[in-house]
């Protein structure tokens, strides 16, 4: 599929150049381009937003996957979809990205960008992690738990609601935090300006802490106890080809089958 759109495209004297690369790596990119479709499921699509999307390219997403959620279309509709944006009748949606800072022992470790949400959970050999928060506002926030989600408006339909958050409409800006499995019934899910930044310091009862840090599912971080993680919003934001035609209530129902 991807040979054949380039194929067209390059039919109208448009520049193409194909990146198979596997979402996971992080290839820094050599040009910037002026548009980028995303052909496989919603992880090739996280993979081009890290990768190309934080300098403001526009990204069309094209599903091939299980379930596509952040899919623009299908890819029998792809062309009169590619037909919409050549012509400008599609319009960019911005939406909300995070920055997360790990730092050790006082140096940053790592610097990374989420579109749909930030983990920090308990591997399978640790016991439950404590949780120390800090959130501008709110003071100290510490629980015990198997870990904490950060997600943005448009990972809250992702892993996030299968934790118990809730839904919010994706064009909102806005930070959700989410326990996962905490050891107490008064920590809830908690919704924050976007101005709000969050810093987390980790803790746990193991010698040997088996403590991850997992980006939009595919990078992950190993943790030390003591670490600090900082997660706010992403400067630039991502920008997402979407068609006036569909709305956020529509794609529920599509693709969860949302009553």
């Amino acid at each position: 599929m991807a040979q054949t759109v380039a194929a067209g495209l390059q039919a109208r004297s448009l520049e193409v150049r194909l990146d198979y690369s596997r979402p996971g790596s992080q290839p820094k990119p050599r040009f910037k381009p002026d548009l980028v479709i995303s052909i496989g499921g919603d992880g090739t699509l996280l993979y081009a937003a890290r990768v190309w999307g934080q300098a403001g390219t526009p990204l069309l997403g094209v599903n091939q996957g299980y379930l596509g959620f952040l899919a623009e279309t299908e890819p029998a509709r792809l062309p009169d979809r590619l037909e919409e944006v050549l012509a400008g009748r599609c319009h960019q949606e911005k939406r909300m990205a995070l920055e997360v800072v790990v730092r050790r022992r006082g140096r940053t470790m790592s610097r990374t960008m989420a579109l749909n949400e930030v983990v920090v959970n308990k591997g399978a050999r640790s016991r439950l992690i404590t949780l120390n928060l800090k959130v501008r506002n709110f003071g100290h926030w510490s629980f015990r738990a198997d870990g904490v989600l950060i997600a943005t408006p448009t990972g809250s339909t992702a892993y996030n609601i299968s934790a118990g958050g809730p839904m919010v409409y994706p064009t909102l800006e806005a930070m959700v935090v989410t326990p996962l499995c905490p050891f107490t019934l008064t920590s809830r899910p908690l919704i924050l300006p976007p101005d709000f930044p969050v810093e987390m310091i980790v803790e746990s009862e193991n010698p040997d802490p088996d403590i991850h840090l997992i980006a939009d599912g595919q990078l992950n971080l190993s943790l030390e106890a003591g670490d600090k993680v900082t997660v706010h919003r992403h400067a630039q934001g991502i920008n997402l080809i979407v068609s006036p035609s569909r709305n956020f209530v529509d794609i529920l129902r599509q693709k969860i089958h949302w009553a």
